[in-house]
């Protein structure tokens, strides 16, 4: 009779199956937490710590206790750190080779934390300190205001008056010179004169004979005297035309200095439209860095919302290995994907108290889910803030086409001795004062857009400006010390890895004005003493200018002087 059962092989079964209780109930949860060690430190950068592991199997379920990731920029430091995460495993799912996690608890998560020791992996390094926008080229910076002396500016620059009254004098010079040539061809004194005597002669004459003949003579001279006259009266219109264009050119003269005075002052006196966004000086750094690490993260995230781009629906066919085979994956019915956290409830903790929120459909697979990743928080009541809410969505259902969008409120922040500039020239801290915040963002494909507004009201600047002598510096302080309410908004567009960021407030135009004034003051005696100055250089060859033209009218004189004479003689 043969046997039933081979007692030899049950044998060796149950070896094998107490050798897999005891790898189990021993080692998977060592096993477990250092793979999770090393999956997390690969994809962070830095050093993934977990404290302990525990496996269940009835009901399938997993349990981590003090989960640490490492700021890769800060080894000392956890980027955050979470007490307790626990969840529970569909076992049926598992024969599919699929993790469905229906329920996950995250709680004590904390971040920013210190560690004691170094997180840091020798194969990451930290990025480097990208410049803040007052720091970059194209960022603001305070001018200087110091002013040179008057006469340093008037040594090493040209006056265009002295230039054009050398010119003014040159042409006048030759004008009056070719004048006068041409008023010794014009009727004289001497030529006028003598039609005089010949009237004279005329008019003696007493017999018929010479009545008769001097009226001949007389009529000749007439016309003689009328041709001299028109050429005076000639030469007089065309005088007085070219006159009046060295006048003309007189008066640009007389305008010269002024200027040359506006031009220098604007030279070398500063400007307050160069002022026009000192919020981005003020705020720039902080608004900075929390976008950059926010991205950051983002970025270190994007594992978990989609992977990495591979051919979906691939029809390509590629031949196996012989006696390898191939992996058949069926059409199913209800798609699931290969891991899925479907809800995930969080309580985190920071330093004003605890928010609590969920977390709903964690996969890397949204298109096989057919649902985005969405998350909600809030929490109420918190020390120094009197709550905090943000909820957003990751939508990549269409990997093609992402979608994802954040959106933060929150209301009564107080703020104690915060520093918002370490500007070695203007460096600004909020002594205290109260804060709403609203942003949101919206992150599609590798652009991103978005805007922050926030409200800061009883607010008290301190600004050290005790390192500083500049009066620009000085003005600034002076004006942020009399501030109370600030309306501040930040607007960012652009590619992710170069997007651009404008940052406004109702300060700009407070400080500008501020400013504004100081500077009118330095301008105005600055203005002054160049004034004097250029007045200086430019006196006697203006005078000598006018002495030019004066002596260049008396032509007109002479040949009007003239022209009265002969037309007497025709009288």
């Amino acid at each position: 009779m043969k046997k039933i059962i081979r007692w030899q092989g049950l044998a060796y079964f149950g070896v094998l199956l107490a050798l897999l209780c005891f790898f189990t109930f021993f080692f998977v949860d060592d096993f477990i937490a250092r793979q999770i060690e090393k999956l997390g430190s690969a994809m962070v950068g830095a050093k993934v710590e977990l404290e302990e592991a525990d496996l269940s199997f009835f009901p399938a379920g997993l349990e981590l206790s003090r989960l640490q990731v490492t700021n890769p920029d800060q080894p000392m430091r956890n980027a955050v750190e979470i007490e307790r995460i626990a969840m529970t495993i569909s076992t049926l799912r598992l024969l599919e080779k699929k993790i469905i996690i229906e329920e996950m608890t995250a709680e004590g998560i904390r971040p920013d934390t210190p560690r004691r020791k170094s997180g840091a992996l020798s194969k990451y390094t930290a990025r480097p300190e990208e410049p803040s926008p007052e720091k970059s080229e194209k960022g603001f910076k305070i001018p200087d205001l110091e002013i040179p002396d008057a006469k340093e500016v008037l040594a090493r620059e040209k006056l265009e008056s002295l230039e054009l009254a050398a010119e003014y004098r040159s042409k006048i010079e030759e004008a009056t010179a070719r004048w006068q040539e041409r008023l010794a061809e014009l009727p004289d004194q001497e030529k006028l004169n003598n039609y005089q005597k010949r009237l004279a002669e005329l008019k003696g004459g007493s017999d018929l004979a010479g009545l008769i003949g001097g009226a001949t003579e007389l009529v000749a001279l007439r016309k003689e005297i009328q041709a001299d006259l028109d050429r005076l009266r000639a030469a007089r219109d065309e005088f007085r035309t070219i006159s009046e264009s060295y006048r003309e050119d007189l008066d640009e003269l007389k305008n010269a200095p002024r200027r040359d005075l506006e031009r220098l002052v604007a030279k070398y006196t500063p400007s307050s439209e160069g002022l026009a966004n000192l919020s981005t000086l003020i705020f720039g750094d902080k608004t900075g860095n929390i976008v950059r690490k926010s991205l950051f993260w983002y970025e270190k995230a994007q594992p978990l919302l989609a992977r990495a781009k591979e051919k979906r629906g691939d029809n390509k066919v590629v031949k196996p290995v012989r006696g390898d085979g191939v992996w058949v994956k069926f059409e199913e019915k209800n798609p699931v994907p290969e891991f899925l956290i479907r809800r995930i409830a969080a309580s985190a903790e920071i330093e004003a108290g605890r928010f609590d929120g969920t977390i709903i459909n964690v996969t890397p697979d949204q298109d096989i889910l057919g649902a985005p990743l969405s998350y909600d928080f809030d929490g109420d009541s918190l020390e120094g803030l009197r709550s905090l809410h943000f909820d957003g969505v990751f939508n990549h259902v269409d990997p093609d086409r992402p979608r994802d969008t954040i959106n933060l409120a929150v209301k009564g922040y107080s703020i104690q001795k915060t520093e918002l500039s370490d500007n070695e020239t203007l460096p600004v801290t909020i002594e205290s004062g109260q804060a709403d915040l609203d942003g949101e963002a919206v992150l599609q494909g590798n652009d991103i857009s978005g805007d922050l507004l926030a409200q800061l009201t009883s607010v008290d600047f301190i600004v050290d400006s005790s390192g500083s002598s500049g009066a620009v510096t000085q003005a600034l302080a002076e004006a942020l010390a009399e501030i109370n309410n600030v309306t501040a908004q930040a607007e960012i567009e652009g590619p992710i890895d170069d997007y651009s960021m404008r940052i406004s407030s109702n300060l700009d135009q407070v400080l500008k004005n501020a400013v504004g004034r100081t500077i009118e003051k330095k301008t105005a005696a600055f203005k002054q003493n160049l004034q004097e100055n250029i007045m200086a250089q430019v006196k006697e060859p203006l005078a000598a200018a006018e002495g030019d033209f004066a002596d260049f009218g008396d032509i007109s004189e002479k040949i009007s002087a003239r022209l009265q004479m002969g037309g007497d003689l025709l009288r």
